[in-house]
């Protein structure tokens, strides 16, 4: 995006939006808040051996207990699904520094 509106800054967007291309964002998770920092990070080896991609937390904040070491799986070590984050916003930072860069 080359700038951030007003209202995208305020609002949640659907994680169907959520940038995938390794930039930290702030989302909401439920039963866990809504200051969540996470990314998503495709340099993930599957057990198979193939690449495989999830979302993650991007900074030092408390996961939700599904989540595996801060690694968002569609099921965990327990067999677990993991809370899907539901929504997204850009971190303030990140608006403001595309506002003025656009």
């Amino acid at each position: 995006m080359s700038g951030w509106t007003d209202t995208e800054r305020l609002d949640w967007m659907s994680m169907d939006t959520a940038p995938q291309d390794g930039s930290s964002f702030q989302a909401r998770i439920p039963g866990h808040g809504e200051d969540n920092v996470i990314r998503w990070d495709c340099s993930i080896e599957h057990v198979d051996g193939n690449e495989c991609g999830t979302w993650a937390f991007a900074s030092e904040q408390e996961p939700p207990d599904c989540w595996t070491d801060g690694w968002c799986w569609k099921s965990n070590e327990y067999g677990e699904q993991s809370v899907l984050p539901t929504h997204w916003k850009p971190l303030p930072d990140a608006a403001m520094d595309a506002e003025e860069r656009g």
